[in-house]
């Protein structure tokens, strides 16, 4: 079974647009030192749609190559139709992914029939499947009775990626129908509720970004039946969580960046908002109430120096 924190890789880029693999090299070493327990590209963090079939092929025989088998490594292959998310798992399957993970369809929004055809046809290849069950608009959000029903329907569909609102309900209701076709429900949106949704029976959480140490302190502990400590973190790294719940990729690739895992934090998301200086103090003053609890080779640049 999956469990755990798997961390959602960024896609780095230099400051002209170009991947950046040695950056894309350093976050994995990061991400594999903080103790992560698997692995995930490309996904909505990694702003897959932003990159070229092409770049997203790249992207995966990169990092599974690097990866090497040392955690599980989930390939994100959602597309806009269902031969093209065929051709993306193909392509994982040949590079030794462990799992395929996907969004339904998600430009044209296809009906359920379609959908369910879309997961069936991914399940072939011998790998368990997670369902991204992702909000609007970008997402086609389906209910807890559709997503037991695909989990009944092919036993390698498995796992649920959870991030429709309200979420910890979803969840709930998504474990309590599946039953034994369900092997688990991951979390997601930043980790932001990392404790609540391990408490209502999550396997764990796909996050983003360069909190992941402090984000698996977490998850341990609270498997280790130390709660009181779980939550007494997760309530230091909440005020960050608000400041990536808001500004996304911009805050993840500059916490990244400051750590020194990545060069540069530059996005190509066409829609990102970026930080201002008033957002960046208070992300720096913020910092201080975890840093205890992050890897003292990665430490944030802006404050150490202050």
């Amino acid at each position: 079974m999956f469990a755990g924190i798997f961390q959602i890789l960024h896609t780095p880029f230099t400051d002209t647009g170009a991947i950046d693999w040695d950056s894309y090299e350093r976050q994995i070493d990061y991400c594999l030192r903080a103790g992560v327990h698997g692995l995930v590209a490309p996904a909505m963090a990694s702003e897959f749609f932003s990159l070229s079939d092409a770049e997203r092929m790249e992207v995966v025989a990169f990092a599974a190559e690097k990866i090497d088998g040392r955690v599980p490594f989930v390939v994100g292959v959602q597309a806009i139709t269902q031969d093209i998310a065929l051709g993306f798992a193909q392509h994982a399957a040949r590079h030794n992914a462990n799992a395929l993970m996907a969004m339904p369809p998600y430009l044209r929004k296809a009906p359920r029939v379609d959908v369910a055809a879309y997961y069936r046809a991914l399940a072939q290849f011998d790998l368990p499947v997670i369902i991204q069950n992702a909000p609007a608009p970008v997402g086609t959000p389906l209910g807890a009775a559709d997503l037991a029903g695909l989990l009944a329907a092919e036993p390698q569909i498995r796992y649920i990626k959870e991030e429709t609102q309200p979420i910890l309900q979803r969840m709930s209701k998504v474990i309590e129908l599946g039953g034994d076709d369900c092997e688990g429900v991951f979390g997601g949106a930043n980790g932001l509720y990392l404790v609540d949704e391990l408490q209502r029976g999550a396997c764990g959480n796909m996050p983003a970004g360069g909190l992941v140490d402090v984000q698996v302190k977490i998850y341990e502990l609270y498997r280790a039946g130390q709660v009181e400590q779980a939550e007494a973190i997760n309530f230091a790294l909440l005020p960050l969580l608000t400041y990536a719940a808001m500004y996304g990729v911009s805050f993840h690739k500059y916490v990244l960046w400051q750590r020194g895992v990545l060069a540069s934090s530059f996005a190509r998301d066409p829609q990102k908002n970026s930080l201002n200086d008033d957002d960046i103090a208070a992300i720096t003053r913020l910092w201080g109430r975890i840093a205890e609890y992050t890897l003292p080779d990665f430490a944030f640049a802006s404050l150490t120096s202050s």
